[in-house]
């Protein structure tokens, strides 16, 4: 009895352990589906928090969450291929140079205030593009350079970006909750993110040897045009002016 009592708990013990890496394997297989359904519903809750802003019904809040993490993933796949990858491969910049024009042809159709529709949805893109780098750490892709003298070791790329949405984030969305924002939120992030790509692309393995690669080019060109919309933004918004001292 003691025999069998022992081999039936080893064998629980070997199920366990096999249901364990089972759900590892999937996970791993599958994790950017996953991440993306997470994108989803954090999409239709944020969005669902906004609906009297944007005038809109819990129907076409879950609509656009579908919606746009499906443009979204047209956009990245896109600018992949526009820039010669392989079918299967993805670029983050696709979603930051594409997604303004789905938000403004959105807000325009939809007769929405462009700044509401641009501020709120930044933080939809900014987390799925959270999601999404996360999906990179889990399938192993987009890693750092080696760390010279620390070999196997990388330079964390990946989590530097990470930690970089989280920060966005924190500080931008008590702002737009209080409706503080007048559609500045996005091209401050696209100078931002094109700030943190540029210096990040030097540590990223790309593949070369080269100091300098396309992505560079694509974060200087995002930080450029985020500059000037914000310059533009900020220009036409009318901050009230600086108080002049009186003459005595």
């Amino acid at each position: 009895m003691c025999c069998l009592a022992r081999g039936l708990s080893n064998l629980q013990d070997t199920l366990c352990v096999g249901k364990g890496v089972m759900t590892i394997s999937f996970f791993q297989e599958n994790s950017l589906f996953l991440l993306l359904a997470l994108a989803t519903a954090a999409t239709f809750v944020w969005l669902l928090l906004f609906r009297e802003r944007l005038r809109i019904a819990w129907t076409a809040a879950l609509g656009l969450s579908l919606l746009h993490v499906a443009v979204g993933l047209l956009c990245v796949k896109l600018f992949a291929f526009l820039e010669g990858a392989d079918s299967g491969a993805r670029s983050l910049f696709g979603a930051v140079f594409f997604m303004p024009l789905a938000y403004a042809l959105g807000a325009k159709l939809g007769r929405r205030k462009a700044a509401d529709v641009f501020d709120i949805f930044a933080v939809c893109m900014i987390f799925t593009l959270f999601c999404a780098r996360i999906s990179c750490l889990v399938s192993g892709c987009c890693q750092g350079r080696m760390i010279p003298g620390l070999e196997p070791h990388r330079w964390p790329t990946r989590e530097a970006e990470l930690v970089f949405y989280v920060i966005f984030l924190v500080l931008t969305v008590p702002v737009i909750w209080k409706g503080k924002t007048f559609g500045q939120v996005y091209p401050q992030y696209m100078m931002c993110y094109g700030l943190v790509r540029f210096i990040l692309e030097f540590f990223r393995d790309n593949g070369t040897n080269q100091v300098f690669h396309l992505a560079h080019l694509w974060a200087i060109l995002a930080f450029v045009i985020g500059f000037v919309i914000f310059s533009e933004i900020k220009r036409h918004h009318g901050f009230p002016p600086a108080r002049k001292r009186e003459m005595r």
